[in-house]
């Protein structure tokens, strides 16, 4: 759709132009024909640069393979269709009683005059085509280079963001690797004082190494793996409470065959650890971990301590959603059964 910008640009021309002609004849003729056939035969010729330069040019220089050999084509047979129609109107205009060709001589003076005017206004055509063509190019050029800045600056911002999280990996290596030295060192000291705090410090030891260090390429680890670390869990909690400390860890299945995104049961567990009541020897703690071919039932139970910190939907809650939602999306089922004194999850995948 035409811009009303444009189309005011477009009558303002318009009228120049034909202003500018009709005052050369008046001054070099001394006389002007009537209204109508000016009104008649510009329109005419208006149509004919307009229909040349958006169907013709457009179809020769965007829609074939030959556009110099098309346009030429087209234009020989634009002219001689040109004199047909403009002959037609004259013999309509001269004579309205008899709309019939015949009435004025169709001679080779009358032929060259009027396919000379058409030449005229096809040039005009052709070169305001020109000037559109040049103009889209030059836009075109302009968006292009717009896009190579825009695409330069996003390589630009990428490469500047991975080189900050290279850094930062980088400096991040050093905190585990001192870390790990310090608890070594700790657990050499301190077994020589007590075998089960020794033992304490390996365990949590292994638990930091296990949540940094975990996963292959793969974001994967072996259920096996996984299942150390709730074992290390587990013990250490229970050397923690000792003879208050309620909780029963049934697993199933051959569980070194398969793998799973790291730390997710581990969480599960820590939760359990964190917020169950596992002080009452009649209503222990439950830990179910079974394997039926590639599908994973992971389940807790517990009792809810009195001070109620086992919120529903906590950030460690959502945060496992997230992540079973980006891996094993369509392919997992994550239950919460959250009531006055008893807290479970219900985790099954599909491995």
């Amino acid at each position: 759709m035409i811009k009303k910008g444009t189309l005011l640009r477009h009558v303002l021309c318009w009228i120049i132009f034909i202003s500018y002609e009709l005052t050369f004849i008046h001054f070099s003729v001394g006389t002007l024909g009537r209204l109508t056939n000016f009104v008649v035969f510009y329109t005419l010729n208006i149509t004919l640069f307009y229909v040349n330069a958006h169907i013709l040019l457009h179809f020769a220089f965007f829609k074939t393979s030959k556009p110099y050999l098309t346009a030429i084509g087209l234009t020989i047979i634009e002219l001689p269709l040109y004199l047909i129609i403009k002959y037609s109107i004259d013999c309509v205009i001269a004579d309205p009683a008899h709309p019939i060709a015949g009435h004025i001589p169709l001679n080779d003076l009358y032929a060259v005059t009027n396919i000379w005017r058409g030449i005229y206004f096809i040039g005009l055509s052709i070169a305001y085509w020109s000037m559109l063509y040049m103009i889209r190019f030059k836009d075109r050029n302009h968006e292009m280079e717009i896009e190579q800045l825009k695409s330069r600056a996003k390589t630009l911002e990428l490469e500047n963001k991975y080189m900050s999280v290279e850094n930062a990996y980088l400096q991040n290596q050093i905190s585990p690797h001192l870390l790990f030295n310090s608890l070594s060192f700790i657990h050499n000291e301190v077994y020589k004082v007590s075998a089960d705090a020794g033992n304490s410090v390996s365990r949590l030891s292994d638990l930091m190494r296990y949540s940094l260090v975990s996963a292959d390429e793969t974001m994967t680890v072996s259920l096996s793996q996984e299942t150390a670390q709730l074992e290390n869990l587990i013990e250490l909690c229970r050397m923690r409470f000792r003879e208050q400390f309620f909780l029963r860890f049934k697993r199933k299945g051959k569980i070194s065959d398969v793998k799973i995104m790291p730390l997710v049961l581990v969480t599960l567990v820590e939760n359990v650890m964190k917020h169950g009541d596992m002080g009452d020897k009649k209503h222990p703690a439950h830990i179910s971990l079974e394997l039926e071919g590639n599908r994973l039932i992971f389940e807790t139970r517990n009792l809810k301590r009195n001070t109620n910190l086992y919120a529903k939907g906590g950030l460690g809650l959502r945060n496992i959603e997230k992540r079973l939602s980006n891996y094993y999306q369509g392919r997992y089922k994550f239950l919460i059964h959250d009531e006055d004194d008893l807290f479970a999850v219900n985790l099954t995948i599909d491995l």
